[in-house]
C-alpha cells in the first residue's frame, strides 16, 4: 500500500481569522492626535493623507470596526475550533497509515486510509463554507461601519477645508511624504472614537457630525 501523504490544511485552519486578524494588525506608531497649532496648519492646506490600514489596529485604530471583527472573531471560533479537531484526527490517522503500513493488516490498513480521504474531504468542505460564512457575516457588521467611516471622513476633510484626501495604504512606493503635518490619520481616529464609541452596536452606525 502506498503511504498516505499528509496534507496540511493552513488555510483552512486560519480561514476564519484571515480577516479578523487584519483588523489586530499593529500598525506604525504615530504621533499623538494634533493640538490646536497643526490643526491649524492642515486647515490652511487644500489636501492631506490618511493610512486606512490603521483603522483596523487593535489598540490605536477605531474602535468600532476592531468591535465588529472581534464579534466575528468569537462567533466562528466554534468552527475553527472543529476544524482544529478534524485536522488532528486526519494527521493522526495519516500517522498510524504511515507507520503501520509493512506490519498491519491490509484490510484494515486500507479502511483507514479511506477513513482519512474522507476526513480530507470533509475537511475541505468545511473550510470552504466556513469561508464563505466568514465573508457574509464580515460584510454584515463592518459594512455599516465602513459606510460610516467614509461619511465621517468626509464631514472632517470638509470641516478642515481639505479639497482632497489621498490614502497612502493605497499607494505605497507611490506617494514620497515629506511633511508629517499632513498626515490626518490619528487625528481622525481620534474623532471618530470620540464621536463613535465602541459600546454603540457596530451595525447600526450614527449618522456622522458635520462641525470638526
Amino acid at each position: 500500500m502506498k503511504a498516505i501523504r499528509t496534507t496540511f490544511f493552513a488555510a483552512a485552519l486560519a480561514a476564519t481569522a484571515a480577516l479578523t486578524a487584519s483588523a489586530q494588525t499593529p500598525a506604525q506608531p504615530r504621533p499623538a492626535a494634533p493640538g490646536p497649532s497643526t490643526a491649524a496648519a492642515i486647515a490652511e492646506g487644500k489636501f492631506a493623507i490618511i493610512d486606512t490600514d490603521a483603522f483596523g489596529d487593535q489598540k490605536d485604530g477605531i474602535k468600532r470596526l476592531v468591535a465588529a471583527f472581534q464579534t466575528v472573531e468569537r462567533e466562528f471560533k466554534p468552527r475553527r475550533d472543529e476544524l482544529q479537531g478534524l485536522q488532528t484526527r486526519y494527521q493522526a490517522l495519516v500517522k498510524e497509515v504511515n507507520d503501520t503500513k509493512a506490519v498491519a493488516d491490509q484490510k484494515a490498513l486500507a479502511a483507514k486510509a479511506d477513513q482519512a480521504q474522507q476526513l480530507e474531504i470533509e475537511i475541505k468542505r468545511k473550510q470552504e463554507d466556513g469561508q464563505k460564512a466568514l465573508d457574509k457575516r464580515v460584510q454584515e457588521l463592518t459594512g455599516p461601519v465602513y459606510q460610516d467611516i467614509g461619511n465621517a471622513l468626509q464631514a472632517f476633510a470638509k470641516a478642515r477645508g481639505l479639497s482632497v484626501v489621498f490614502d497612502v495604504s493605497k499607494m505605497q512606493g507611490v506617494v514620497m511624504v515629506v511633511d508629517g503635518g499632513i498626515d490626518i490619520t490619528s487625528a481622525f481616529i481620534a474623532d471618530y472614537n470620540t464621536r463613535n464609541p465602541a459600546t454603540a452596536s457596530a451595525a447600526t452606525p450614527a449618522a456622522p457630525a458635520t462641525r470638526p
